[in-house]
């Protein structure tokens, strides 16, 4: 499943709205200018101080 944006109405839904649908369906709403696929955020890397390199 995907997270999409919706730009414009969809389906009875208001422009604003973030829906969970699969990626075919994704791909072409994001196509015809409809919406736009989120991009899944990575966690940040987590610091492990060590020693006298400890910040």
């Amino acid at each position: 499943m995907t997270k999409l944006l919706l730009h414009r109405s969809y389906k009875a839904r208001k422009p604003g709205v973030i829906l969970d649908i699969p990626q075919a369906e994704a791909d072409g709403l994001e196509t015809l200018g409809i919406g736009e696929i989120l991009k899944e955020e990575q966690p940040a890397p987590k610091k492990t101080s060590k020693g006298s390199d400890a910040e």
